[in-house]
């Protein structure tokens, strides 16, 4: 015997009542015939009397919406690779609900050749206070064309993550778990704003001061996966969905060892002043794993069909 989801029950019995209503306002109609009681006696005139205010009751529950249905999810998967070595599958429930979801779907999924697969984690980024890892970072695709060719895809939400950011302005959920996957949508409104990067040059024998522009805005394809509570990302990313299974494979992903952030190290601030291109490298490779962790396969798992 077929099982019959919740939804489609709604969906009936919604429309029971509808048909109740029809047959009680076909009724009503036949009983208006009788205009007064003059015309016939009082027990017809009290049927149509009745009639009438079941007509007007049944109608006021059909008009009623429904139940809300639950918002659409899809269940994709990240099969990752250390070094080109399989590690293992991660398993994402992601909420279609949103411009956001459906746009990480898509990738998924895969358009125009575009999609998450082959992209690499950017990074391991770790709390200052007791080095704990927070959160894995990958760098999403970096235009929206046919990967080797100049061909545009057309993305849910456009080339860019500007109608994403009214989404992130209104979401009530919060980065207060572990396992939950954002993308992000713009830079923390609370830093700076980037400005040219200085760096001298030699030209003709004489140094130079040449200005590189800044590092361009998210672009809305870049995600992450919280490992614990990452308040910083509700400032900045819109949650879509998070992960069902494959936390062993996460788990031994955040302890790769990394790039250490040298930031505060005199010796790196001066050669960056300076424009030494090591020093720009280095800083691109910070809380980078020394191991290349790579997306080889992703797509949608396919939904199990119902059996006799």
């Amino acid at each position: 015997m077929r099982a019959v989801a919740a939804p489609s029950r709604v969906v009936s019995v919604h429309g029971a009542r509808c048909r109740h209503a029809a047959r009680a306002s076909r009724f009503c109609a036949r009983a208006r015939r009788f205009d007064t009681p003059d015309e016939e006696d009082s027990a017809k005139f009290e049927l149509t009397r009745r009639a009438q205010l079941g007509a007007l009751l049944l109608s006021h529950i059909c008009a009623r919406p429904g139940p809300a249905l639950a918002e659409p999810t899809t269940e994709c998967f990240f099969d990752i690779a250390v070094e080109g070595e399989p590690l293992g599958r991660v398993l994402i429930e992601v909420d279609e609900s949103t411009l956001a979801g459906k746009r990480f779907v898509q990738l998924c999924r895969g358009v125009g050749g575009l999609s998450y697969r082959r992209t690499v984690l950017d990074s391991i980024e770790v709390s200052e206070s007791d080095e704990s890892e927070i959160y894995l970072k990958n760098s999403g695709v970096a235009g929206f064309v046919t990967p080797g060719t100049q061909t545009p895809v057309d993305i849910v939400g456009g080339p860019s993550a500007e109608r994403l950011v009214s989404e992130l302005e209104t979401q009530t959920t919060k980065h207060d778990d572990g396992g939950l996957v954002s993308i992000i949508v713009r830079r923390n409104p609370d830093d700076p704003e980037p400005e040219p990067k200085a760096r001298l040059v030699s030209v003709r024998g004489k140094f130079e001061t040449v200005y590189d522009p800044p590092p361009p805005p998210p672009n809305g394809t870049s995600f992450v996966i919280t490992l614990q509570a990452a308040p910083e990302l509700d400032a900045t990313n819109v949650i879509v969905g998070k992960v069902v299974g494959g936390f062993d494979v996460l788990k031994e992903i955040s302890q790769l060892p990394t790039v250490k952030d040298n930031t505060n190290s005199p010796f790196f601030a001066v050669a960056k002043s300076i424009g030494d291109k090591r020093a720009l490298v280095a800083e691109q490779a910070f809380r980078k794993p020394f191991k290349k962790v790579q997306f080889m396969k992703v797509g949608v798992t396919e939904a199990p069909t119902s059996s006799e």
